[in-house]
């Protein structure tokens, strides 16, 4: 079988005092700390999961609606000549945890796009006393080049460690049982085999390095058709290889498993796409994959600091599409329903759809559905992802209204 390529489909000059934000500061997108995972330890983030989602996120919407279907037939997308259209925030916190005393960059807690500038300003109003704990009310507002502008509200918590540290006030029996009663909600694999294995479906999952040791043959005698592995991963500035990529391919092929790869990156330039694209090529020569490859863009908080805008985010793509064709592999799509509907034009690529809901929540057609990420399977001791594939695709039709 020809393999094929899935596409698992994102000067900061802070005028703050030492004590306090000023109203009134203009900050522009940082370069530096380029990471793709939200590791802050802010709630209420309103941003899409890693992997999937639980739902659309309350962000805004690109007016342009970059849904539809109809792509360049060179793979190629211009931003508007005239810009008429505000940027978005695509990633937003309705609080901001902020330790007392630590130094507060507000740029470091969100992301936004714009379709056509690179380098969107962010303005914060307001006052934040980073030696006084409380809440501090600001807003937040970024505005393009063009003079568009959107504007959020935020709160700022400063809090102190002893605040964080404090444990509930919940008795250790009513904690027990409340983890049993969480325990016993997740429903078993087979219950999921048979819920969403109908027609021409199978049931599948996706892992990378944090699943640890994994017992393939007792994945797949638990019923388990396929798995996809991380192949690689671009982050913080370097390129590697899964650490458990090679072992997990050996073992997972003498389980007689089906596999497929995903590759996760935040590449933001074409030197650096050719060069990964070709790397991951050379990951994966010699291996017999059954499914496209997964090319997985998650870098939503903090997207301003890849200097891109939403017409660079899809070439991108379609770059990585093209490169990997040349090595032989088809591409494909991973995303969730918010960022297909409103900035990735994947055209007539397949997609990977990350939706973790009882039923898919994009219109359109899919081959494979990662419906959730806490899924239990013997031979793994932890949550792992799982997924649908649809081999003749699947056609979700939009939800009608009233």
């Amino acid at each position: 079988m020809k393999p094929s390529i899935f596409l698992k489909a994102v000067s900061l000059s802070l005028c703050l005092a030492a004590v306090v934000v000023s109203q009134g500061c203009m900050i522009k997108g940082n370069e530096t700390n380029l990471q793709a995972t939200d590791s802050s330890s802010n709630t209420d983030v309103v941003t899409p999961p890693d992997s999937g989602t639980s739902g659309d996120p309350q962000t805004d919407t690109d007016p342009t609606d970059s849904s539809s279907d109809a792509v360049p037939s060179s793979m190629h997308m211009e931003p508007p000549t005239v810009d008429t259209t505000a940027p978005v925030f695509i990633s937003y916190p309705r609080t901001i945890k902020l330790l007392k005393g630590t130094e507060f960059v507000p740029d470091d807690y969100v992301g936004y796009i714009d379709d056509v500038d690179k380098d969107v300003e962010l303005k914060v109003t307001g006052d934040v006393d980073i030696n006084t704990v409380g809440d501090y009310p600001i807003k937040l507002t970024i505005t393009d080049d063009a003079g568009n502008s959107k504007t959020i509200d935020v709160t700022v918590n400063v809090y102190t460690k002893k605040q964080a540290t404090k444990k509930p006030t919940s008795t250790a029996s009513s904690s027990k049982a409340s983890s049993t009663t969480t325990k016993s909600k997740k429903p078993s694999f087979a219950d999921l085999k048979k819920k969403y294995e109908t027609g021409n479906a199978y049931i599948g999952i996706d892992v990378s390095k944090y699943q640890g040791n994994i017992n393939f043959q007792k994945v797949r005698d638990a019923g388990c058709h396929f798995v996809i592995l991380r192949a690689a991963i671009y982050n913080n500035g370097k390129f590697g290889i899964d650490s458990k990529f090679e072992q997990y391919y050996k073992d997972a092929k003498a389980a007689g498993l089906m596999i497929g790869v995903y590759y996760y990156s935040v590449d933001n330039t074409t030197e650096l796409m050719k060069q990964h694209c070709a790397e991951l090529a050379a990951a994966l020569k010699g291996k017999d994959i059954d499914f496209p490859v997964a090319y997985d863009f998650e870098k939503w908080k903090g997207f301003q600091k890849l200097k891109m805008n939403s017409s660079d985010l899809n070439n991108m793509f379609y770059l990585f599409c093209s490169e990997m064709e040349s090595y032989g592999y088809e591409a494909m799509i991973y995303a969730n329903p918010y960022f297909l509907r409103n900035w990735f034009k994947p055209g007539n690529y397949k997609i990977w759809l990350a939706d973790w809901k009882t039923q898919p929540s994009w219109a359109g057609t899919i081959h494979f559905w990662q419906f959730s990420a806490t899924g239990r399977i013997d031979g793994i001791s932890c949550d792992v992802d799982v997924d649908v594939y649809y081999p003749d695709g699947r056609v979700v039709e939009a939800k009608k209204e009233g």
